[in-house]
């Protein structure tokens, strides 16, 4: 009987395909929203929480950003995000997003 040793390395792949995909979406939807707060922020990373079904998106915040009202302003857009991703990324289920900001300066730890 033979089995499959490199099936956690197509899905790692997978998921880091799916992350990509996810990124470059909410890149182009984030850059058509005008904000003041979005501004002082920079999308860094998206990668699987624990898998691409759920994603981790992380931001980086300028000095200047109130850290808690950013990220009630992502936590209120992740919906309208969502949508933006199922129209660039053809999948079929979604992945859920959930968001960080990290503090302008320190370490992330992807």
């Amino acid at each position: 009987m033979a089995t499959n040793h490199d099936g956690g390395a197509k899905r790692h792949h997978k998921d880091q395909q799916v992350c990509r995909q996810v990124h470059d979406a909410l890149a182009m939807a984030l850059a058509d929203i005008d904000d003041p707060i979005l501004d002082e922020l920079a999308l860094v990373s998206v990668t699987p929480a624990p898998s691409a079904a759920r994603v981790l998106v992380t931001f980086t915040a300028s000095a200047k950003v109130d850290l808690d009202a950013a990220l009630a302003r992502v936590k209120a857009l992740l919906p309208a995000l969502r949508q933006e991703v199922a129209s660039e990324v053809h999948r079929a289920r979604v992945p859920e997003l959930v968001a960080r900001i990290a503090p302008h300066g320190m370490p992330l730890d992807l």
